[in-house]
């Protein structure tokens, strides 16, 4: 595992902001902040430096708030498009499906272009791949769009079979994929490697495991409770190293080779300060990276994969 960055000119925090449309994440303690209070998370990480913001057309009224409080600025907005085509869907009805979609989000954040658009629900790819594609293609050159992505739901063998070939697609330029220092499957199966080499620029979400790594062991949801020996080890480093868990999180991915801005949201402006404090937060010794690169190898999938946890 490299730790060397490449000069991609990607700023290394993009402000996730799920949590502004949606009461989101397993340790979430404030639920869905206010339109004032949203509008306060923003103003701190865009007076903080922070010009990408990550968002959806599934996260609830996310896309409304970045475009009452964006409007008349200049952010990276990478938001996500969810299609359900019919069975047997042509090229053309797919199509149309998508330029409503980004249509929809272009209206909600009051844009003209969006500069990030990335496929949300990848499972459609193994299936109608190509069309999407084409539309995507379609939606570049008319400009609707700056560029194009996909965004990987659960890092699964099964989900890199039917991707592979549309992540090495020149139209995809930006990946967003979760990772964490619990999570290491797309270093270990050669994906992170594979689109540094193709210039990718990538974005890495589920840092903290939507708070999981916050968590102290008697607070880990029993549901989870293959997690609670891994959250003591995550502990036992913390203070062996004198590094905090949040900044372990942190420094791990963000200095992998191949990773170009951590995902990362906020339920509060201090919170958004503290983020800020993070990412630009020392690299980790030596022998903690190898210490959690050895330990958290081979987490359970169920751990590691929050789409598929029981609530």
């Amino acid at each position: 595992m490299g730790e060397t960055k490449r000069a991609t000119g990607q700023p290394k925090l993009t402000l996730g902001t799920v949590q502004l449309g949606l009461p989101y994440g397993i340790h979430n303690r404030e639920g869905m902040p206010s339109e004032e209070r949203s509008f306060g998370i923003l103003r701190e990480a865009w007076e903080g430096g922070v010009v990408c913001y990550d968002t959806a057309a599934a996260y609830g009224q996310s896309e409304d708030v970045l475009g009452r409080f964006f409007e008349g600025k200049r952010p990276t907005i990478v938001t996500k498009i969810h299609l359900n085509p019919e069975p047997g869907a042509s090229g053309e009805q797919i199509g149309r499906e998508m330029r409503s979609c980004i249509e929809q989000s272009l209206s909600r954040l009051r844009m003209n272009s969006i500069p990030v658009v990335m496929l949300h629900n990848t499972r459609i790819m193994e299936h109608f791949g190509d069309q999407v594609t084409a539309a995507f293609q379609t939606m570049l050159s008319e400009g609707l769009i700056g560029r194009a992505g996909i965004s990987v739901a659960t890092n699964t063998e099964e989900e890199y079979r039917y991707l592979s070939v549309y992540l090495d697609h020149p139209a995809y330029e930006a990946i967003q994929l979760p990772m964490s220092v619990l999570d290491h499957r797309p270093v270990v199966n050669g994906c992170l490697g594979r689109l540094a080499g193709a210039g990718k620029t990538v974005y890495v979400r589920s840092v903290f495991l939507q708070g999981l790594l916050y968590m102290k062991e008697d607070e880990v949801p029993d549901h989870l409770h293959e997690a609670k020996s891994l959250v003591r080890l995550l502990q036992d480093l913390s203070e062996n190293y004198s590094v905090s868990i949040a900044q372990m999180a942190v420094s791990y991915i963000r200095d992998l080779e191949g990773v170009d801005s951590l995902v990362i949201g906020a339920e509060t402006a201090e919170q958004v300060k503290a983020n800020l404090e993070l990412i630009e937060g020392p690299a980790l010794p030596g022998r903690l990276r190898e210490e959690i690169a050895e330990r958290f190898r081979s987490v359970p999938e169920y751990v590691v994969t929050p789409p598929v946890w029981r609530k």
